[in-house]
């Protein structure tokens, strides 16, 4: 599969426009504070890009994961809210740090399918967001009449769509894929833009050898993934707990590692298929280990490839960070998804730490195309301070992951084509 490139925001008129603009601000928030504001912040350029160019924009969001009412019951607002209102999953916590960020006054809808009232009033240059729209059922809805009919209403808001939601791109919605279609048309926005860029890249004609890094706990969660890139790539390099399914699939001891028994053979059938398509497949040969899933000062280390029984690996160990670092050097292209070992805890976060600074390195010092493929490997990729020296980190773990498995995004696939 190739991945079409989109128009994005630059090839519309906006001027005097009211620019329906879906974003994924679904921030993490405690006790009403947002903790993190990164996602706010990487909207801020196509927001900044509409008002600039005389238009307004009228911003549409998920956040957390709402029960949802059904439209034919939210006749009214209670107190100011929703019937499918839920204190948890407010969005005004956002439109106050929006404001604060774009230093404009937001005014926040608080109920999204009842705020024509508020759009009418909207002059270009001016911001309004509309309160959760997973509060409405029809959201999500499965049935595509049901999302239609809230994305009528949504769409009676304005004359243009704009994505900038990559995170939801996998999700058939009204608000991803329901407005477009009602509107006749839907342009990227500047973060979606180099999302679609990068992955084109690398499921087109990457820059070669080509590496792809997989971790993770599962090879049931990655089988997709692992068959389409043996397509494509020239290495794979394999970490995380679904290392070791592979490990005992070529007959290694593995302790008490963590093993899919039932995925042996499809794993054997993988490392079949890696060496038919002359893919250079990479295991750990050695690894820390404990006893137990819990930080300790001085886990073990493993000499070879097979791991004592009792004892379970929590990482790659020193001469695989040492194979594996030697691969990504060498590469002109590489994408990385899933964590090495158990990152979030110190003694065990070496291997992913490693990559994560290996790519940094190449990417700025050789050259190399880095795509970290969002979810825990971009989680990590922040964490280990490598983050800004990658060619791009994605916002999107499940969208990414869907996309490096050859799959259509209903959310990408209802833009405009460009031309």
């Amino acid at each position: 599969m190739t991945l079409k490139e989109k128009k994005n925001i630059d090839h519309f008129d906006l001027k005097d426009k009211k620019v329906l603009l879906r974003v994924d601000f679904n921030v993490p928030v405690r006790d009403g504070r947002i903790t993190n504001d990164h996602r706010i912040r990487s909207a801020l350029p196509t927001i900044q890009k509409v008002l600039h160019s005389g238009g307004s924009c009228v911003l549409m969001s998920h956040f957390g994961r709402p029960k949802g009412t059904p439209m034919s019951a939210a006749a009214a607002c209670v107190d100011g809210n929703v019937p499918g209102y839920e204190a948890g999953a407010t969005l005004k916590p956002v439109a106050e740090r929006l404001q604060e960020l774009l230093d404009l006054p937001v005014t926040f809808a608080p109920d999204c399918l009842n705020a024509a009232s508020i759009v009418e009033k909207l002059q270009p240059g001016g911001v309004v967001l509309l309160e959760n729209v997973r509060f409405y059922h029809e959201e999500g809805s499965k049935k595509e009449e049901e999302r239609h009919a809230m994305a009528r209403v949504l769409a009676s808001y304005g004359d243009v769509f704009v994505s900038d939601a990559f995170g939801t791109a996998h999700r058939d919605s009204a608000t991803m894929t329901g407005i477009p279609k009602v509107l006749g048309c839907g342009a990227a926005g500047y973060l979606m833009d180099k999302e679609i860029s990068y992955f084109a890249k690398v499921l087109g004609s990457p820059a070669r050898p080509f590496v792809a890094i997989v971790g993770g706990a599962k090879v049931s969660d990655k089988i997709l993934l692992l068959d389409n890139m043996l397509q494509r790539i020239d290495y794979l390099l394999i970490g995380g707990a679904m290392a070791y399914t592979f490990l005992k699939a070529q007959g290694h001891t593995i302790g008490s590692s963590m093993c899919e028994e039932d995925k042996l053979e499809l794993a054997r059938s993988l490392l079949k298929k890696a060496e038919d398509r002359k893919v250079t497949l990479m295991l750990p040969v050695d690894h820390v280990c404990h006893t137990e899933f819990k930080a300790v000062e001085s886990p073990l280390v493993t000499e070879g490839v097979d791991i004592p029984d009792g004892y379970m690996a929590l990482d790659i160990g020193p001469k695989t960070i040492e194979k594996y670092v030697e691969v990504v050097r060498k590469c002109k292209s590489a994408i990385w998804n899933g964590p090495m070992g158990v990152f979030e805890m110190e003694p065990y976060s070496k291997g992913t730490f490693a990559i994560a600074k290996a790519m940094g390195e190449s990417t700025q010092e050789l050259g190399l195309m880095s795509i970290i493929g969002g979810g825990d490997s971009a989680s990590a990729a922040e964490l280990s301070g490598e983050a800004p020296r990658m060619s791009h980190v994605s916002t999107g773990g499940g969208a990414s992951l869907e996309l490096l498995e050859g799959k259509v995004l209903p959310g990408i696939a209802v833009l405009d084509d460009k031309e």
